[in-house]
């Protein structure tokens, strides 16, 4: 009992369990509505199960997800599926195991944490759990490096927080909300309240995709 209390103690912060519910904008349409499910057990592990509809080119479909964080928030698995109306359907797996990381699904690959990274994180597009995870990761972290995988593309980049972008606040974020931006290998802006680290919109201005927190 007495190491389950202490990695609970020892656990890193983030959002409360709950679900939490998203809805994905590709140049003013939407195209995706997803909740993410937030649970924790006494060992400090987290768990964000996600599951989706939506529409794109005419084109129905769904998506469903889970990731699965260690006590310092580090990626101990991923799995996600996604099925669209014409009976297509893409399956990705992530296991983690220190500096490696093993993607199986429709995609067997293997990737290596950059040199000056020391976790791994998940931003696949579509699923928005990683993305959710991504403000209580680098706040554990103290911003520093970390190695993202897009499962989807099988591809993976070393990013890091730039402190030097300011982007316009959206008019939709609270004005008490912090950010996190990072300008390669593509510009992105995760609007959070620092708080309780919930996040309350992400934006990829140069891909026309904007994803808002719904009450």
């Amino acid at each position: 009992m007495l190491p389950l209390i202490l990695a609970a103690v020892v656990a890193s912060a983030t959002p409360a369990d709950g679900t939490y519910t998203y809805v994905t904008n590709l140049n003013g349409a939407q195209v995706l509505k997803t909740a993410v499910t937030v649970t924790h057990d006494p060992a400090g592990t987290t768990v964000l199960s996600e599951s989706g509809t939506g529409t794109m080119n005419g084109r129905s479909g769904s998506v469903s997800d889970t990731l699965t964080l260690d006590p310092t928030l580090s990626p101990v698995s991923y799995s996600a599926n996604a099925s669209l109306a014409d009976s297509r359907s893409m399956q990705a797996n992530l296991a983690f195991n220190g500096d490696r990381a093993t993607q199986t699904g429709d995609v067997t690959k293997t990737y290596a944490l950059a040199p000056n990274a020391k976790h791994f994180v998940v931003l696949d597009f579509g699923p928005f759990a990683g993305y959710f995870a991504l403000p209580a990761q680098m706040q554990a972290w103290s911003d520093q490096p970390v190695m993202a995988i897009v499962p989807l593309y099988a591809q993976g980049a070393a990013i890091v927080v730039d402190k030097s972008l300011s982007p316009d606040r959206p008019k939709t974020v609270p004005s008490t909300d912090a950010q996190i931006s990072v300008k390669s290998p593509v510009q992105l802006t995760v609007w959070y309240d620092p708080k309780t680290l919930v996040v309350d919109e992400m934006d990829v201005p140069t891909e026309g995709v904007s994803v808002t927190r719904q009450p």
